[in-house]
């Protein structure tokens, strides 16, 4: 058949093949291609979306650094719904800054993208950008050079609309002169503080009295369900640690491995770059007659390493005379890389065009690949054999894992015994999570509480924690939220009311103590039981001499009169109340340094109040819709 389709291509057949292939293109392919593949949208704003590939990228580079940062409490310190609605405010936020900069003609330049990238130490080896590095740190967080490059594109334009809103921003002398009188004020103050713990002896708490607070409060005082679990765990570091090992099989490893243990070949390099500023003819014409000159210069026999202090337009080496430092292959730009790989040591390369200019290229030394001989790498070489063999096994003893807890799912015992893991049992916990971070993982938690595992007491499915360590858990027991009876809290109810009791009976005393004080009475002659008379002096906004509430408490006090002083009621957080007595104001002298520390800090936080006005006001006038889809995405 085929063959007769061959021999009459060029006849009618053909042109019926031809045929069908037209009409089926026509009833589906130009239906499905006029209509794309749909995306996912999670808002819109001014009629532009904002896709759900958008809000996921955002929301799980943000989950994981903040799971990096708290660790097992994450789930106890961020809560999914929080981070899900801020998320999709910075993306919102983003896009109107997107249009606005559009609307007006801001951009960023490749020129600008360039640097910002090859600044950053992150990208940096030996003091020096490296593509490579680039691209492994990229690749390593699953970006790849174009979205990377974009989305930093967005962040400098971003950081230009901020920067010109910002900068117009400023404090005059008066308010700064205002703020240095405020801020270097001092006060004379002294206290009379009225300790609440003696009243604990005196006042009584009636049973009525707590029956009362246990009737009111009684949501208060309810038991959360709580489950009890039984679960294997599978990781593959720790079947690694099991792996046993042998001087022949580690030897074995290393030998069909040598590769990842040879330290590449590095060469070292020096160049001189003349960029083209701008993209006319005549910006190039003049960056190549810069370069002729220069190699003239050094076929006359100049130092390249002068030459390039003198020339190079590459403020990263051109001050260490070209100095690249050494590099593998395929850490530079393509034709630079090409160029540096093809010479021979001492040679000067003729002019490498690149996206950054005309480079001339001097190459000083070559490193030549080497293996790390077997003694030195036995430990690296150890790991990485235990570890390949773990992968291995993770797999067959989490299939076996999975295969055996679903076929027997009343009991991990069978589980158990097939992969040699051990039961464990964990403490009872709440749908807050319990500790560590199998209990913690909120994937366990939402088991845990599931119908199939808690209702159904079945198995559950294997659990990833983090890659190549799951977890399969059932509930070994339940417990019912339960209402607290008043036998079980009245003694933490008396305790509670006592307290509060004897709070009010020190606010009651020290207000007929500041009556007394008001009235010109001696504070010293005032003390007694659970009365202390404090004399502190002259103090600033910053000292440490009283606690800071009463330093907020005393700077908020009316000023005294000449011949007379002030007093302020504060009742602290330990349930005190303090007389803070402010008997004198002045203000201190600031150093020139303060006084521009004040300046700048006025006007970086007006700046910040500006900004947010107008980040507020753009926002207010783009027409927004936010779609529910974004709270359940996954």
């Amino acid at each position: 058949m085929l063959q007769a389709i061959r021999d009459n291509a060029q006849g009618w057949i053909a042109w019926v093949i031809v045929g069908l292939i037209i009409l089926t293109f026509a009833l589906f392919g130009i239906d499905q291609y006029a209509r794309g593949d749909k995306a996912v949208v999670v808002a819109e704003v001014n009629g532009e979306d904002i896709t759900a590939t958008e809000f996921l990228t955002l929301y799980n580079r943000q989950k994981s650094r903040l799971e990096q940062q708290f660790g097992d409490m994450y789930d106890q310190v961020v809560k999914d719904e929080d981070l899900r609605e801020q998320v999709l405010d910075a993306l919102i936020e983003s896009e109107v800054i997107r249009q606005w900069a559009n609307q007006n003609h801001m951009m960023i330049s490749d020129q600008q993208l360039a640097a910002t990238i090859h600044g950053a130490e992150v990208f940096q080896q030996d003091g020096k950008f490296s593509e490579k590095v680039y691209e492994d740190i990229l690749m390593r967080n699953g970006l790849n050079v174009a979205r990377f490059e974009y989305e930093q594109r967005q962040f400098l334009l971003e950081n230009q609309y901020r920067a010109l809103t910002q900068s117009s921003s400023f404090a005059t002398a008066s308010e700064v002169a205002q703020l240095a009188a405020l801020q270097g004020q001092q006060r004379d103050v002294n206290y009379l503080r009225v300790d609440q713990r003696p009243f604990l002896k005196t006042v009584t708490v009636t049973p009525e009295e707590v029956a009362a607070y246990y009737e009111k409060n009684k949501p208060a005082y309810i038991t959360p369900e709580q489950v009890t679990l039984e679960y294997l765990e599978l990781s593959q570091a720790d079947l690694a640690k099991q792996v046993p090992v042998t001087d022949e099989l580690l030897k074995a490893y290393y030998d069909d491995n040598k590769l990842l243990f040879t330290l590449p070949e590095k060469r070292h390099a020096k160049h001189i770059l003349i960029a083209v500023e701008g993209d006319s003819d005549e910006a190039e014409a003049k960056a190549k007659e810069k370069i002729a000159e220069i190699q003239k210069k050094l076929a006359a026999g100049e130092s390249f390493e002068e030459l390039a202090k003198t020339y190079s337009q590459d403020p990263g080496s051109a001050p260490s005379g070209g100095d690249l430092g050494s590099f593998e292959q395929g850490m530079m730009v393509p034709a630079f890389d090409e160029a540096v790989f093809s010479m021979q040591v001492g040679q000067v390369s003729e002019p490498v065009k690149t996206d950054f200019g005309y480079h001339l290229i001097k190459l000083e030394s070559i490193e030549a690949k080497q293996t790390q001989p077997f003694d030195e790498v036995k430990e690296q070489v150890t790991q990485q054999y235990q570890m390949q063999e773990a992968e291995k096994q993770y797999f067959d003893v989490l299939e076996k894992l999975n295969t055996i807890a679903y076929e027997q799912p009343d009991s991990l015992e069978p589980a158990a015994e097939a992969t040699g893991l051990t039961i464990k049992t964990s403490e009872p916990f709440s749908r807050d999570g319990g500790l560590g971070p199998v209990l913690s993982n909120s994937k366990v938690i939402n088991a845990a509480f599931s119908d199939e595992v808690l209702k159904s007491r079945l198995n559950s499915a294997s659990i990833e924690l983090a890659p190549n360590h799951s977890v399969v858990v059932r509930v070994k027991d339940f417990t019912e939220a339960r209402q607290k009876t008043l036998k079980e809290v009245e003694a933490s109810i008396q305790e509670h009311l006592k307290r509060q009791a004897a709070i009010a009976e020190a606010a009651k005393l020290a207000e007929s103590l500041l009556a007394k004080v008001n009235e010109g009475e001696n504070p010293e002659s005032l003390m007694g039981d659970g009365v202390e008379w404090h004399t502190v002096g002259w103090i600033d906004r910053n000292n440490q001499r009283i606690l800071p509430e009463m330093t907020a408490a005393a700077f908020k006090a009316p000023k005294p009169q000449a011949d007379g002083a002030t007093w302020q009621a504060h009742q602290l957080m330990t349930g005190d109340t303090v007389l803070i007595q402010v008997k004198g104001v002045k203000a201190a002298e600031i150093s020139e340094q303060q006084n521009a520390q004040l300046a700048s800090a006025m006007s970086e936080m007006m700046a910040t109040s500006e900004l947010d006005a107008r980040l507020k006001a753009i926002v207010a006038q783009a027409e927004i819709v936010k779609k529910t889809n974004y709270k359940t995405l996954k």
